[in-house]
């Protein structure tokens, strides 16, 4: 099934996504930089009053690569950027640096080298965005469940080694904040212009996320950043140019409680990206 690329240009569709994100386990996201006398060598990052946040940029970010190393598992020509483009077939590989580069030196006409570049990139940065095209997805900052927050950070302590000795360096002890198990978020995605099928890999991460199989934040290779999202399907909205009308006079938009509704997007992506296919012929 062919699924036409959309743009910016005009409004073709908007989706919100709303839930609660729980960290299963401890969570560390860093600040960047060493804490004050009082805090830790490692300091996770912090709204002004001190409550600690999840950077929508960070959780946007691991969900993308997730989910791109879905689609490269499957088909390598799905692959994003730095491997090689295919030659041949519907699908087909990203565009690289260098090809973006030269089209915009001997393209003359501004429409055309646009829809170019929206035609010939992978679904990935066709939908999360790439440094010549704009996201369709943003997800908020998530800010921490109040009730959920008691006001208190876990501290932990490492040891750098010495990779000369391969023994713990001498005078490198550090200690590092984390957030304890248990803490929730607010969590707000926004997908605008994506078509049906790139709304099913919007549900394909989402689902993802729901069966707890990203990890988030620092230290994942110690056991942290484990966390699970709650989708309130209730709460979340679907608006398109048919539905504009209405959204504009009552200020909603059409629920996504429909489950059968979701669960088409997602069979658009996979006929899209011949997955489904496939996956007929292999069981054969």
């Amino acid at each position: 099934m062919e699924q036409v690329k959309v743009d910016f240009t005009t409004f073709h569709s908007r989706l919100w996504v709303r839930g609660i994100l729980t960290a299963d386990t401890a969570l560390r996201i860093g600040a960047g930089g060493a804490g004050g006398a009082t805090e830790s060598d490692l300091p996770v990052v912090k709204d002004l009053a001190g409550l600690p946040y999840i950077p929508g940029s960070s959780l946007k970010g691991v969900l993308r690569s997730h989910v791109e190393s879905l689609l490269r598992a499957w088909k390598p020509e799905l692959a994003c950027l730095s491997t090689s483009k295919p030659q041949t077939g519907k699908v087909r590989g990203c565009l690289t640096q260098e090809q973006v580069s030269g089209k915009k030196q001997e393209s003359k006409n501004a429409e055309q080298l646009s829809r170019e570049l929206i035609d010939e990139s992978c679904w990935t940065c066709g939908l999360f965005g790439a440094p010549w095209l704009a996201s369709k997805v943003l997800i908020r900052d998530l800010t921490v469940v109040s009730d959920t927050w008691f006001g208190h950070y876990l501290s932990r302590e490492g040891v750098a080694i010495d990779r000369d000795t391969e023994t713990a360096g001498e005078g490198l002890l550090y200690s590092f904040e984390a957030v304890p198990p248990g803490t929730r978020f607010h969590f707000e995605m926004v997908v605008e212009n994506a078509n049906q099928a790139e709304q099913g890999l919007v549900m394909l991460g989402l689902r993802e996320l729901e069966k707890g199989r990203i990890s988030l934040g620092g230290g994942r290779s110690r056991g942290l950043g484990r966390v699970t999202l709650e989708i309130d399907w209730q709460a979340s909205e679907r608006v398109d140019s048919s539905t504009l009308k209405q959204y504009l006079a009552t200020g909603e938009g059409e629920s996504l409680s429909d489950e059968e509704a979701r669960a088409a997007t997602l069979d658009a992506f996979l006929e899209a990206v011949e997955v489904k296919e496939d996956a007929q012929a292999n069981s054969e």
